[in-house]
């Protein structure tokens, strides 16, 4: 399984984060100064390279003026939206991988 950074649903988030601060209009600046963070440190998160813990997703939500448990509830559906319009990845079986022989 892959690090949850590089998941379909981190993507996702961060697309939910940027779009919900955008129609809020409030800028990058503007955030970072409400969060008590570097303006990097809201940028990082955006552009995922620094992951938010459920603390800071809180004070995120706070600082854009959404609830978080409707924040979470239209990820959670924007996220299992994308899993169904995504193919099933099919694992195969260890019976039919060739064993290395050592």
């Amino acid at each position: 399984m892959p690090k949850t950074l590089y998941r379909p649903e981190a993507v996702l988030l961060r697309q939910q984060l940027r779009a919900a601060r955008e129609s809020a209009g409030i800028t990058q600046v503007a955030l970072s100064e409400a969060l008590g963070k570097s303006q990097t440190f809201v940028s990082d998160v955006e552009r995922g390279i620094r992951r938010l813990d459920l603390i800071e997703l809180w004070d995120f939500c706070s600082a854009l003026g959404l609830d978080l448990p409707a924040f979470v509830a239209d990820f959670q559906s924007s996220a299992e939206a994308d899993r169904r319009k995504r193919p099933k990845r099919v694992r195969p079986d260890d019976s039919s991988r060739p064993r290395k022989r050592t």
